[in-house]
């Protein structure tokens, strides 16, 4: 019997390659942002663009673009203007062995669930577009409006409502906000070395693969 029973996967940088659509998006909400607000807001780098990847992109842009509030709020509107009005959120490709790992862990009496910071609505359409829907027991992900939003809130939720028994649930992701909220919730994780993070993230990280292929073993041992 495996170690691991619940398998919850991030999708941004750990099931899709979602760097074009995303990059896209921010773009196109800064350059908005300075049109409407007639401000000069300088464009960020390739590397800090990257870094938009996976945190709520409110907290990215005060992070890296401006410290305000109401206007990061505004941001995440055009920026969704672009990314969900012009079909950006389909501007993503599945990393490789990804879709066979999902299918096979399914077929094997895994339970697979969803676990992302991205919107519900725009998380669900992604894995309805690659044809994934059926291999999941669950999506758990913020909704519009409402107050969870991290990473962290969006795993607890999870937690709480599955009534996981924790060691025998694992969090696979590419960033530090999926490590650091499985520790703090008491749970194990996968760093893939594959997406948007770096070692530097991983420091909490059980165990780090770097392809899917490695993922499968760590969960089939």
């Amino acid at each position: 019997m495996p170690k691991y029973y619940n398998i919850l996967f991030d999708l941004d940088g750990t099931i899709t390659d979602s760097a074009p659509g995303i990059i896209n998006g921010v773009i196109y909400g800064i350059k908005k942002i300075n049109e409407v607000y007639n401000l000069n807001i300088d464009m960020p780098n390739d590397k800090i663009l990257r870094k938009f990847i996976g945190p709520p992109l409110d907290v990215s842009f005060r992070k890296y673009c401006h410290d305000d509030e109401k206007l990061s709020l505004e941001f995440v509107k055009f920026y969704r203007e672009d990314y969900n009005g012009n079909e950006g959120l389909f501007n993503c490709t599945l990393y490789d062995g990804i879709y066979d790992l999902i299918k096979n862990l399914s077929e094997n009496d895994y339970r697979v669930f969803l676990v992302t910071a991205k919107p519900k609505e725009s998380a669900v359409r992604i894995i309805e577009h690659f044809n994934l829907t059926e291999f999941f027991n669950g999506f758990y992900a913020p909704i519009f409006g409402g107050k969870i939003k991290s990473k962290l809130d969006v795993l607890n939720e999870a937690i709480e409502k599955e009534n996981f028994e924790k060691s025998k649930t694992i969090m696979i992701g590419d960033r530090i906000d999926d490590i650091d909220a499985a520790k703090n919730l008491g749970i194990d994780s996968i760093a893939v070395r594959y997406g948007f993070g770096n070692d530097e993230e991983f420091k909490n990280a059980v165990y780090i693969a770097n392809n899917t292929k490695e993922i499968f073993d760590i969960l089939s041992e």
